[in-house]
């Protein structure tokens, strides 16, 4: 059996708003990616130091303001399925942007066998101009 690598867990328990700042603030130069859910007007300065922000849509509205996410519905469940759909379509949309470069690389190459199979650039500038 593998050795499995636990992680400790800090709970913090009746602190004042700019200690919550502080705290987030610590835990970012600690390199962690911090999220904060609150829903308080205390909560404004701790939303906007973290990461992401996550407020509902009842907080009051400094928190909603301050906040990075505001969630319709008290569920987390919500912000999971948003994360999957975000991730599903930055997929589709890195698949798109592959295959049009593909495609486009093709172009180039067939123009440049054209090219060099004629002595001449078909429509320069000068070509197109110029009357005949």
């Amino acid at each position: 059996m593998p050795f499995k690598k636990r992680r400790f867990c800090r709970c913090f328990a009746e602190i004042e708003p700019n200690q919550k700042e502080r705290i987030i603030i610590a835990m970012k130069k600690a390199g962690n990616v911090v999220g904060y859910m609150g829903d308080g007007i205390n909560d404004a300065s701790a939303l906007h130091a973290a990461d992401v922000g996550i407020s509902v849509d009842t907080a009051a509205d400094v928190a909603k303001d301050a906040a990075d996410i505001v969630l319709l519905e008290k569920d987390l469940g919500v912000l999971i399925e948003g994360v999957r759909q975000g991730r599903t379509t930055f997929a589709n949309t890195l698949k798109y942007v592959f295959m049009a470069n593909q495609r486009k690389f093709w172009e180039y190459v067939q123009l440049g066998r054209i090219i060099s199979l004629y002595s001449f650039l078909p429509s320069l500038p000068k070509q197109i101009l110029s009357p005949t």
